[in-house]
């Protein structure tokens, strides 16, 4: 019988403007493949809260809309022939259109207290995110409203 694992509660942001959407990479790590800013939930933490708290902390912004709620999915996937379930709250963000096209940030808390994480952000079209995006972050894109869909 495969044992399955399960990971603490994610909050994941997606942030678009009339570029698109907020991605980022690690340039460190190119193996990684473009994720969406978003963490761990913490103990007595809202989703909303974690939110908010985690794009602060990945992207270095803050002072923006609230996110808005787009739904809940549990992530299942495999890794080292052991069943691993996420379950993770998605928002979304609309962000003004005069952000820089790229910039970098370091996220000084990683999950688990790893060393800091130097991040790559950019914009990117929904059709590519859609393609480009790992971790199956792209799962909640359909759900985008579709007056803050970019592209």
């Amino acid at each position: 019988m495969t044992k399955t694992v399960t990971h603490p509660d994610k909050a994941l942001i997606y942030a678009t403007n009339a570029r698109g959407l907020l991605v980022f990479c690690e340039p460190d790590f190119p193996d990684v493949p473009f994720q969406v800013p978003g963490g761990t939930i913490e103990p007595g933490e809202t989703p909303i809260n974690a939110a908010i708290r985690e794009f602060r902390e990945e992207t270095g912004l803050h002072g923006y809309n609230i996110p808005v709620p787009l739904g809940v999915d549990k992530h299942v996937y495999t890794h080292m022939a052991q069943q691993h379930v996420v379950t993770r709250y998605f928002f979304h963000m609309q962000m003004p259109d005069d952000l820089p096209v790229t910039w970098d940030h370091i996220e000084q808390t990683p999950h688990n207290g790893h060393e800091p994480i130097l991040f790559r952000f950019s914009w990117q079209l929904l059709s590519q995110a859609q393609n480009t995006l790992g971790l199956g972050m792209n799962a909640a894109l359909p759900r985008l409203p579709k007056r803050h869909r970019p592209n």
